[in-house]
């Protein structure tokens, strides 16, 4: 064998093993400095090296799954592949983006929502409304005035930019078309913000939906917020802090404020994504003055609500600070950019007092949330409890539905195994079907 065939093979060689070594050298040395991802994401702890763990077989995949987190030169690796990715194939890494045209970003539940595929169907929405007409009949009779806004879907306002596929499916047989439609037919105190997005979208000259983000940018946020309170002020009767917004725009392509790069940012690419010139308004508070009021306002809502606390302090400036901000999932909030939780959840609170004690309700959220109604269903059975005399009919219903073949099987399982899961899902199904028969339209 040729001297220089050997040479180049113990070259390949050496090469290749010092691949295998530099990663491992970097997870124990930290030679080099790297940048941490973006994203919600918690490396792997290093396990404890027991006995009975390698006996029971918890700590060599607990291992494996520390070494894979922290092996040398990873987030580089992982930005190399995602940025491969993206630009010769267009496709994000992660299963929670669509990429549309120009690289404009996406989250797929908005889409989804858009296009109907969450559609509830004409007679459920015009039951969930009924019973928000009656909560907010209800709050009325107690000096509390309720607003609902629609907060805009970016996919609905700027289809032209999603993929040639998912425009193709536009459809209005959709939650958003229906709500609107019902809350205007049952005389529901509506700001239907999407449509004001839709009007603004061929005159405004800066990006109301930020090309790497998924909610309205701090500019779309800043012209809601003039309409927002000028009709919280017109409903509650209130005399609101002053605000406007005046001199220069601020205008970036890098290094945006809060949830404007909230898609971008966790792809963790070689290169800077590329944004579209985006505008931040300057927006003033004067101080509060003799017949103003911060009146104690509670939000019911979705992650739409941040930009009134994360790029400007509207909600910290104008309302009262025991004023709460209640997330889809029952987690509770203060105003303030910081995403504070109180540490409470609704159950170790009353109820009552807590939405009673309040000025004003605001329930703000986008269309792909419309399903999620737990909170609205929860203050109507606050205000309408169900009759005794009713629960006899709930009886029945719920013997009905345990009689179909469909469940008899599932139930059996479930009780042997003692769960009753089905059980109570069964029950919450009867609750349901008499509140309909309850609702029907006279």
């Amino acid at each position: 064998m040729p001297a220089w065939s050997v040479s180049i093979k113990r070259l390949l060689f050496s090469i290749l093993l010092l691949l295998c070594l530099i990663p491992a050298l970097q997870a124990k040395f930290h030679w080099a400095q790297e940048a941490p991802l973006y994203g919600a994401y918690t490396p792997a702890p290093n396990p404890e090296f027991s006995k009975e763990g390698v006996l029971a077989g918890t700590f060599q995949p607990a291992l494996e799954r520390y070494l894979e987190d922290n092996i040398g030169f990873r987030g580089w690796l992982i930005r190399l592949r995602n940025q491969l990715s993206l630009s010769l194939l267009g496709v994000a890494r992660s299963s929670d983006l669509v990429v549309g045209q120009d690289l404009v970003l996406f989250q797929p539940s908005p889409v989804a929502a858009a296009q109907g595929k969450d559609f509830l169907g004409d007679e459920e929405v015009a039951y969930r409304v009924r019973r928000l007409r009656a909560v907010q009949e209800a709050l009325a009779r107690r000096g509390i005035p309720l607003l609902f806004v629609m907060a805009p879907n970016k996919a609905r306002y700027q289809p032209e930019t999603l993929p040639a596929a998912f425009r193709q499916s536009q459809t209005n047989r959709t939650n958003y078309t229906a709500f609107v439609r019902e809350m205007k037919a049952q005389q529901i105190n509506l700001l239907d913000a999407a449509h004001l997005f839709g009007l603004w979208k061929d005159t405004t000259r800066y990006p109301l939906f930020p090309k790497g983000g998924t909610h309205w940018s701090g500019y779309g946020a800043a012209l809601v917020a003039d309409t927002l309170f000028a009709r919280i002020e017109q409903t509650g009767r209130f005399d609101l802090v002053n605000f406007r917004r005046h001199g220069p725009v601020v205008v970036r392509t890098d290094s945006l404020r809060f949830t404007d790069s909230d898609l971008s940012d966790p792809m963790n690419l070689v290169f800077p994504y590329r944004h579209h010139p985006t505008a931040y308004p300057t927006v003033t508070f004067d101080s509060l003055r003799a017949g103003q009021q911060r009146p104690n306002l509670l939000i019911i809502g979705d992650s739409f609500n941040w930009a009134f606390m994360q790029f400007y302090p509207y909600l910290q400036t104008l309302f009262a600070p025991e004023s709460r901000f209640w997330g889809i999932d029952g987690t509770i909030f203060v105003y303030n950019k910081k995403y504070t939780g109180t540490g409470e959840n609704l159950g170790q609170l009353d109820f009552r007092r807590e939405i009673e004690s309040r000025n004003f309700l605001l329930l703000l959220m986008t269309e792909h949330n419309l399903p999620n109604h737990t909170l609205i269903d929860r203050l109507y059975d606050l205000y309408y409890p169900l009759p005794t005399a009713a629960q006899a009919r709930v009886a029945q219903i719920q013997q009905q539905l345990e009689a179909n073949p469909r469940y008899q099987q599932r139930l059996w399982q479930q009780q042997y195994s003692g769960s009753h899961a089905l059980a109570d899902s069964l029950h919450a199904q009867a609750l349901a079907q008499y509140d309909r028969e309850l609702l029907q339209p006279r």
